[in-house]
């Protein structure tokens, strides 16, 4: 984004939410937190469309599957299983 969008932008919200600059670091950092989350995803060959998250079968790597069957297998999502290992490191 632009500066001159962003000041636009940060305008219009503080028209409508008199305190949206009380907020604006918590929104920035949630979505900073999903670009993150969307990157390992994508990393990890999962793919998003409109109809959510579409995954490798662990028993077809060629197949997608709905996120929500990965779940069932008693996976975790990438994301976790990335910071896992991140905390697990010297």
């Amino acid at each position: 984004m632009t500066d001159n969008y962003t000041a636009r932008w940060n305008l219009q919200m503080m028209e409508k939410y008199p305190n949206w600059y009380d907020h604006i670091d918590k929104v920035e950092a949630a979505i900073q937190e999903q670009d993150r989350i969307i990157s390992i995803r994508q990393a990890a060959g999962w793919e998003l469309d409109e109809g959510g998250w579409m995954v490798p079968d662990p028993e077809n790597k060629d197949n997608l599957i709905p996120e929500n069957e990965w779940l069932d297998y008693g996976l975790l999502p990438p994301e976790e299983t990335c910071d896992s290992q991140e905390k697990a490191a010297p």
